[in-house]
C-alpha cells in the first residue's frame, strides 16, 4: 500500500512525544520508533533522532509505502531511508493526510485507517511569550522552527540540536529583555534566545 507522500518536500522535523515529519502539503507522519540510515531511534535516543532527521528539512520524498507486515517505508532518493517497523506494545507510526485522514500501525502491526474529520481545525499558537512555568512540549526545526510551550505559545528560534535535551520538557522560570532580545531561562539552566516571539 502506498501512502501518498511521493514528491512532497520535509517542512519542518518535530519532538515531542515522538518525532514527527511536516509535508509542504500539510500532512504528517510520527513515528514512535524508526531506523534511519542504520539509526535505531525510540524513545531513548529521541534527540539524536532529532539530529538525524533535521537535515532532511527540504528534502523531497521518493517513495513512501506500507509493507504487508505493516512497516512504513519512506525514501529520500540519495539522502536517507526511514523504516519504522511494527512494536508489539504500542502504535508504531501514524500517517496524517492534510484532509486529517489517518493510517496508523497498531500494536502488531495491523493498520487502522480512520477518515478525515468533517471539518478540519488549523493548529494555531497564540502569540507572546509562555509564562513563567510553561513546559517546553515540542521543539520543531525547519521552516516554522521554534519552541512551543504547555500555554499554546510558540516563540520562532533556533535550538542547538546539541543542547535539545535542556529544553525539551523543561519549564520557564525567568524571562529578561536585553537589547531587543527575549531570553528565557530554563529550568535547566539553559538560555533560549528570541528576537521576536
Amino acid at each position: 500500500m502506498e501512502i501518498q507522500l511521493k514528491s512532497l518536500r520535509v517542512r519542518n522535523v518535530h519532538l515531542d512525544f515522538d518525532l514527527s515529519l511536516e509535508f509542504d502539503d500539510g500532512s504528517t507522519v510520527g513515528l514512535s520508533e524508526l531506523d534511519v540510515d542504520g539509526l535505531l531511534v525510540d524513545e531513548d535516543n529521541q534527540f539524536e533522532g532529532l539530529r538525524a532527521l533535521n537535515p532532511l528539512v527540504g528534502a523531497i520524498c521518493s517513495t513512501a509505502e506500507v509493507t504487508t507486515s505493516g512497516a512504513l517505508v519512506i525514501g529520500f532518493g540519495s539522502r536517507a531511508v526511514i523504516r519504522a517497523s511494527p512494536r508489539d506494545d504500542v502504535e508504531s507510526w501514524e500517517y496524517t493526510a492534510a484532509s486529517g485522514a489517518t493510517v496508523l500501525c497498531l500494536p502488531g502491526g495491523e493498520i487502522e485507517y480512520l477518515a478525515a474529520p468533517e471539518a478540519r481545525r488549523a493548529e494555531s499558537h497564540r502569540p507572546g511569550l509562555p509564562a513563567i512555568d510553561a513546559t517546553a512540549v515540542r521543539i520543531s526545526v525547519g521552516e516554522d522552527g521554534g519552541i512551543t510551550f504547555s500555554d499554546n505559545t510558540m516563540i520562532r528560534t533556533t535550538v542547538d540540536l546539541a543542547s535539545a535535551y535542556l529544553v525539551l520538557r523543561e519549564s520557564v522560570r525567568a524571562i529578561r529583555h536585553l537589547d531587543g532580545v527575549h531570553c528565557l531561562e530554563l529550568s535547566s539552566g539553559y538560555v533560549v534566545r528570541s528576537s521576536s516571539p
